[in-house]
């Protein structure tokens, strides 16, 4: 019992011991077939290495097709040698800051266990063709040494980083791993591999630029067809080939899922090449082969994120759609943006890549997706769009950057003769002798080039023949040159002689100086026969004392003209130009000398001169005449009598050139030169010094008033009106300088500085007036000139104030309406009076800005403190006349939302008479805003019934000199009257300005004036001070007075009655008194 108890025993342990034996032996087979199945899939993936070469070489031209495949090989061991050291880490170790991996054990690969160092082999392959995507793309023109350091940034960074965000959960649990844990899928790199390379080999692209030739004048691409389309294809089918591996390995197990990825790879990768072919035939019209190739590759880039979750009709749907994206991106990059990649690599891995990323999200069973389909789609999207702007923005600072310190690019000269030489010191084919062939056909080279010869070479038979037919050409062209040359010399004599006498210039052959023949012309000029003076010495022919002058004319050579004069046979000095030249004639050596007639030029000249010295559009002496009278009349005035000198400024001439244009400023200016003339009259030098700048020598004056009364007389002139055509006419006025010689200054320099002093005191004391220069007028412009200096910058201190003055209505004396004054709160000068610093403000053109500024401030006081009243607000003339015056009033009341209604723009005669159409435009545009308008001043300029008739104003502003006169002056009463009655009948309202007697307030209401704005009522206060009732003793006086008046008026009637009883009742009484009628008749009897 024992004994079968043990045997029992013992039987079940060695059965244990069998079936754990045997189940070890599983996974070992089991882990092996999965290592030797990385591997072999990692050798395929190298297959991809040499496709790569042999795709991107073909694909070039045959001069740069070596340094394309160096860069193949050493982006490929470089990327290897950096991901070793520090990518694999990166990319797979524990994640640091969310972002990056890294462990110690896998920098430099130090400790890593067996499946680790399978999974090292198979990655690195994927960072190896992350790399070379790029050198395609940048192929003939970018530095071998760039592109490694490049390739090497790639491998150690950006490569791995975006690896660690999508992949860096594959040998252990990583939150750094973000886009994995989100459910993001790209089973083998569509996006991760391949849109990375293709983001980087972008903005290499636009960092680096196009190749020379790649795009014409217009921008238009040149396809730069690579110089073998077999290896290209070779290598596309490398490619295919490898890209089974690329896929069936990213399981990293011999499973059953193989089959269905590498069927799927199949699929996209050849109905990519059909959508390709097809697509590039509709687009170009032939079978280009790039086409075909890359869209076969735009399928297998496609298909890789999802070729482990899709069917194969996906498959064949995301090949296709990759391969057609693929052709297509690259036409509209290379079309649009002028990018140059020259093998087409961003749209076939770039653009493809994120097509077959995004594309699963819409294809894969919804069983394959790490959550709904749209949260699939939202995930897939996220991550291309991270992966582009990481890759390219990273990418493209870095090549800026290695662009600035190294250098990206080789030289012009360098991409001409290609890489292979450039680079490799390595000539591969024929192409330098077809560039030197084509440099000889087009003119560029000629018969002299050599090329070198190398011992050895494929071509060196060929350079030969080349070195020895260009010999023979050279030799051949030298003997032709030599006949040519020979022939012309012998035809050179027949040619002038058949010429000569067609010619306008005399020629004259001379040997050894003497004459020996001549044409025609030679012969009218001089007035010799050819007879006279063939056989004579030329020098027979020159006027004596320029004997050496006319030698060495004949002698120049061909050196240019040279000027001389010929005596002719009637004596007369004939001015010619000489020009010579020797020729071989029947073997001698002779000389042709060429003689043009100069004498029309001279007179040309002269008369150039003459013009020289005028101005051409009002004949008056120019700047230059005009210095030089000057000079002289100085000169003559210190030795005699006194000279003045008057400058004249045209005031608003700019106007008249801004409104009605430059031709009619040539009338003003004509016009202007003329009425001068007329005053000076011929003694006197009248000159236009530029612009509207003219000037007066007024020679020969007996005293100063003389020379004044020409300035004032000047004013006069320029004051009245000029007619431009058509019914239109300007009033411009002048401004006047007159100085003195010797009273004022000796020189002319300081003539003419004072007599400027004076017109510039002249323009900024309000224009249209004569000054004479007088001792301290230079300190008064200095004074004004600093003032001037001083208002530049008071608009933005803050020193302006506007100050309100009210209005009152006659009947009531309510305050309902205000006039905004502006005034100056100088931080040194303290209050500085308008009537100073207002025409220094519009001389100095800076009114403009304050009358846009005192505007804005009563707009504001319409909606504020002055709510509900009337603001009147003064405009100045400069600025009504600028082109957008209006408009600058329409923005300040919408920037300020005031009511038109509420103000009233006060306008002067003076600036409706420059221009009445302009003004009467201005004016109607103003009253449809809403604004009301006041004529200012009436009474103190042109004020006429028609202005007030043809104008829409609203209300008129009776002058202060007027109200000040009434008790004064006998027709003060009757001028008063007439005004208001004829605002009345115009239906204006008037207002009595400068009221400050209460018997001046009290005449004007009984005359039925409108308003009254003055002292009596209230000063110009600043805002926060505004009365807005009138003074109560005034009011009270007012009052008493209207008692009174109505008292007075009851009195009157009941006079007037009792009058008209008593006339009454004498007339009763006298018919009482009187004797019938048959009395009176008989007594007449």
């Amino acid at each position: 019992m024992r004994r079968i108890l043990a045997i029992s025993t013992l039987a079940f342990g060695l059965s244990i011991v069998t079936a754990e034996a045997s189940a070890l032996n599983v996974r070992d087979v089991e882990s092996g077939l999965n290592m030797t199945w990385i591997m072999a899939a990692s050798a395929l993936i190298m297959f991809m290495q040499v496709g790569f070469l042999l795709l991107e070489a073909g694909m070039v031209r045959s001069k740069n097709s070596i340094n394309v495949a160096q860069k193949n090989l050493l982006d490929f061991t470089f990327s290897v040698a950096a991901f070793a050291i520090a990518g694999f880490t990166i990319a797979f170790g524990s994640s640091h800051y969310g972002l990056i991996g890294f462990d110690w054990k896998y920098l430099g690969l130090q400790k890593i266990t067996t499946y680790e160092a399978g999974f090292f082999v198979f990655q690195v392959m994927f960072c190896g063709t992350a790399a070379t995507i790029v050198s395609g793309a940048v192929a003939e023109r970018m530095r071998l040494s760039a592109y490694v350091i490049g390739s090497i940034f790639l491998s150690v960074l950006i490569y791995p980083v975006f690896v660690h965000w999508v992949w860096g959960n594959a040998l252990q649990d990583n939150p750094g791993a973000f886009l994995a844990n989100l459910g993001f899928i790209d089973f083998a790199g569509s996006t991760v591999v391949h849109a990375t390379g293709a983001w980087v080999a972008l903005a290499a692209c636009l960092v680096l630029g196009a190749r020379e030739g790649r795009f014409d004048k217009q921008g238009r691409p040149i396809r730069l067809a690579g110089h073998s389309p077999v290896l290209t294809a070779a290598g596309g089918l490398l490619l295919f080939i490898g890209w089974l591996g690329f896929n069936g390995g990213s399981t990293l197990k011999a499973g059953e899922g193989v089959a269905f990825i590498i069927l799927n790879t199949i699929l996209a990768g050849g109905f990519g090449a059909v959508a390709g072919h097809i697509l590039g035939y509709l687009k170009d019209g032939c079978y280009l082969p790039e086409k075909s190739v890359n869209g076969m590759l735009g399928g297998l880039v496609a298909v890789t994120a999802g070729c482990a979750v899709l069917t194969p009709a996906g498959a064949i749907i995301i090949g296709a759609v990759g391969g057609a994206v693929a052709i297509y991106a690259n036409d509209f990059l290379e079309q649009n943006y002028k990018i140059d990649d020259a093998v087409g690599a961003i749209g076939t891995h770039g653009f493809a890549g994120v097509v077959g990323t995004v594309g699963l999200a819409f294809l894969a069973p919804a069983d394959q997706l790490s959550g709904s389909r749209l949260h699939q789609i939202y995930v897939q999207t996220g991550g291309v769009l991270l992966n582009f702007c990481f890759c390219f923005f990273l990418g493209y600072a870095f090549f800026w950057t290695l662009n600035r310190v190294v250098g990206l690019r080789v030289n012009q000269k360098q991409e001409l003769i290609g890489l292979n030489v450039a680079e490799h010191a390595t000539r591969i084919g024929v192409g330098h002798v077809e560039e030197a062939m084509e440099n000889l056909v087009s003119g560029q080279r000629g018969f002299s080039q050599r090329l070198p010869t190398v011992p050895g070479d494929e071509a060196e038979k060929l350079t030969d023949l080349f070195n020895q037919l260009m010999i023979n050409m050279e030799h051949e062209h030298r003997k032709l040159s030599e006949l040519d040359a020979l022939k012309a010399q012998s035809e050179e004599a027949e040619r002038i002689t058949a010429l000569s006498n067609a010619t306008f210039e005399g020629i004259a052959m001379l040997k050894n100086g003497i004459i020996i023949d001549g044409n025609q012309r030679l012969v009218e000029l001089l007035g010799y026969s050819l007879d006279e003076m063939v056989g004579k010495s030329v020098m027979r022919f020159r006027v004596k004392d320029k004997r050496r002058d006319a030698s060495d004319a004949m002698h120049r050579g061909n050196r240019g003209f040279y000027e001389v004069n010929l005596a002719a046979k009637s004596g007369e000095h004939i001015p010619v130009a000489v020009k010579g030249r020797v020729i071989n004639f029947r073997g001698d050596n002779v000389r042709i000398v060429c003689l043009v007639d100069l004498r029309e030029r001279k007179a040309a000249e002269r008369n150039m001169r003459i013009l020289a010295q005028s101005d051409a559009l009002t004949g008056l002496a120019n700047r230059s005449l005009f210095n030089d009278k000057l000079d002289n009349a100085v000169k003559s005035a210190i030795n005699g009598r006194s000279t003045a000198l008057i400058l004249v400024d045209l005031d608003r001439f700019k106007n008249v050139n801004d409104v009605h244009g430059h031709q009619a400023g040539d009338l003003v200016l004509k016009e202007a030169a003329s009425r001068l003339q007329s005053i000076v009259g011929p003694d006197g030098t009248v000159a236009r010094l530029g612009g509207d700048e003219f000037a007066i020598i007024q020679p020969n004056i007996s005293f100063a008033n003389q020379a004044e009364d020409t300035g004032h007389r000047i004013v006069a002139e320029m004051a009245k009106p000029i007619s431009l055509g058509d019914s239109r006419s300007a009033m411009i006025g002048a401004s006047v300088g007159v100085a003195l010689c010797p009273e004022h200054a000796r020189d002319k320099e300081d003539v003419f500085g004072n007599a400027d002093i004076a017109l510039y005191h002249s323009k900024n004391s309000g224009r249209s007036m004569a000054t004479m220069y007088r001792q301290g007028l230079n300190e008064l412009m200095e004074k004004r000139r600093l003032l001037q200096a001083d208002l530049e910058t008071a608009l933005e201190a803050g020193e302006f104030e506007v100050y309100y003055q009210p209005r009152a209505e006659a009947d009531n004396l309510e305050i309902n309406s205000y006039e905004a004054l502006l005034r100056w709160n100088h931080p040194v000068r303290g209050l500085v009076s308008p009537a100073e610093f207002i025409p220094v403000a519009e001389a100095c053109g800076k009114i403009i800005d304050i009358d846009s500024w005192v505007f804005h401030q009563a707009c504001l006081a319409s909606k504020g403190p002055f709510a509900g009243k009337h603001i009147s607000v003064n405009i100045s003339p400069l600025q009504f006349q600028q082109k957008d015056f209006v408009a600058k009033i329409e923005a300040i009341l919408a920037q300020t939302g005031a009511e038109p209604s509420q103000l009233e723009l006060e306008l002067t005669e003076s600036m409706l008479i420059e221009d009445d159409a302009r003004g009467l435009s201005i004016m109607k545009l103003l009253k449809s805003i809403g604004l009301s308008l006041a004529l200012d001043d009436f009474g103190t300029g042109y004020s006429s019934l028609s202005y007030l008739s043809k104008y829409p104003f609203d209300t008129i502003k009776i002058d202060r000199s007027f109200v000040a006169a009434l008790g004064q002056e006998d027709n003060a009463v009757a001028i008063m009257k007439a005004i208001i009655s004829l605002g009345a009948g115009l239906g204006m309202k008037v207002v009595a300005e400068g009221v400050e007697t209460k018997e001046e307030i009290l005449f004007l209401r009984n005359q039925k004036c409108d308003q009254f704005q003055g002292y009596l009522i209230g000063k110009p206060v600043p805002i926060e001070q505004a009365i807005t009732s009138a003074p109560a003793d005034l009011t009270h006086f007012m009052t008493e007075q209207a008692d009174l008046q109505e008292t007075d008026a009851h009195v009157a009637a009941l006079r007037a009655l009792a009058r008209a009883k008593a006339a009454a009742e004498d007339r009763v009484l006298d018919q009482a008194d009187r004797p019938p009628l048959s009395d009176l008749a008989q007594r007449t009897a």
